[in-house]
């Protein structure tokens, strides 16, 4: 394996992280998983919200040598899933890697970079969600060292709030 690099996502990798999202979501259905289900045919409030990343800058490309392995969303601040924080925080949002790499160790290298990337800007935690009933997701970020300590509903999926002290 190559070694495995993150850089900011360029306005035309649009569809290859809508991409990305199927192949994900498919895969979950395909395992019975019922959850991203809405990015197998995203409806436009979706395309809009990963537009949104992309115009600000919050979208980045997982990449293996020359190839496009994975993204992910990066915020500062996430008002619509955390509310207003006080603290530093970096939030993760749309994180994943590419099913044909899977058991790999590749997600946890992400996040080995994305904790890495959190730290040079000063950020204190690293924040993100999960679908409340993925139980495979959700020991994963555990395992990882994500505490769970909150919950929340946003557009009537409910989600668990994890965290992770960075510094």
């Amino acid at each position: 394996m190559k070694q495995i690099t993150f850089r900011k996502a360029r306005p035309e990798e649009l569809e290859t992280v809508l991409l990305l999202l199927k192949e994900a979501s498919g895969w979950l259905q395909k395992k019975g998983i019922d959850y991203w289900q809405d990015w197998i045919s995203p409806p436009p409030h979706f395309v809009d919200w990963i537009k949104q990343g992309f115009e600000q800058n919050e979208f980045y490309m997982v990449e293996s040598g020359k190839s496009i392995i994975g993204c992910f969303r990066l915020q500062w601040q996430d008002p619509v899933f955390w509310g207003r924080q006080e603290d530093n925080a970096g939030y993760i949002h749309s994180f994943t890697i590419s099913r044909a790499l899977a058991g790999q160790g590749i997600g946890k290298c992400v996040l080995d970079l994305i904790v890495s990337h959190c730290r040079q800007n000063g950020k204190e935690y690293l924040r993100l969600d999960c679908g409340i009933n993925i139980k495979g997701l959700r020991k994963y970020y555990e395992q990882y060292g994500f505490k769970p300590i909150g919950e929340v509903t946003v557009l009537g999926e409910r989600l668990t709030l994890y965290e992770k002290q960075i510094t």
